[in-house]
């Protein structure tokens, strides 16, 4: 709706009607209300908090010419609405490090088709047990122990696609997390190394 009225002539009488049909629901509208939002609440009667992270999202997708069709996956591979709803928008940092993390997530899929040779374990058949949509992967869910092992408890019934998906994301995220932590260390260690030697020299400087 919001590309098909936007700029256009009928975009006012679209919108007083929107207004005209949230009043008639008690839902009040103040004039500064961007259009997004209006629509969100004409759509999902969304509280004002909801709303605002909706139509957020949104404005973040329409800035970046997100196409209505690309949207669901779009907001999948970012990390979902509020990740969308918190951005300023596209930055050159921001292409960088999901190009990192599609390259990482390409990674662990391949990582997951090699560990199929050797599973962590295998669930017994249960009731539970209905196929993902995606015919490919599942999802379990676990009890950490306090030894660091897990206790599998159960299939996840009915994983989608985009729940699998985001699952992947995650893994990848997290590899690039520890990758960065170990840059981070190297980093501190050189620093502090560099440290010791220029006062090294200083002391055997002053020394001669």
């Amino acid at each position: 709706m919001y590309y098909e009225i936007k700029g256009s002539s009928a975009e006012k009488v679209v919108l007083e009607g929107i207004k005209a049909n949230l009043e008639g629901r008690g839902i009040k509208v103040q004039t500064s209300t961007p259009v997004l939002t209006l629509i969100v609440k004409y759509v999902f009667n969304a509280e004002r908090r909801r709303a605002s992270a909706y139509s957020r999202a949104l404005r973040v997708a329409a800035k970046e010419a997100i196409s209505v069709g690309n949207f669901a996956e779009w907001v999948t591979k970012v990390g979902g609405i509020e990740e969308v709803a918190s951005t300023k928008g596209i930055t050159d940092e921001t292409i960088k490090k999901r190009s990192q993390l599609d390259n990482k997530v390409a990674e662990v899929k391949q990582l997951l088709v090699n560990q199929l040779q050797h599973p962590l374990s295998l669930v017994p058949k249960t009731a539970l047990a209905h196929p993902a949509d995606s015919a490919e992967y599942t999802l379990l869910i676990g009890k950490m122990l306090a030894s660091g092992q897990t206790q599998v408890l159960s299939v996840v019934p009915g994983s989608t696609t985009a729940m699998i998906e985001q699952a992947i994301r995650k893994i990848a995220q997290e590899l690039l997390n520890k990758v960065d932590e170990h840059i981070k260390a190297q980093a501190e260690l050189a620093a502090q190394a560099a440290i010791t030697e220029a006062a090294n020299q200083a002391y055997f400087k002053e020394m001669a």
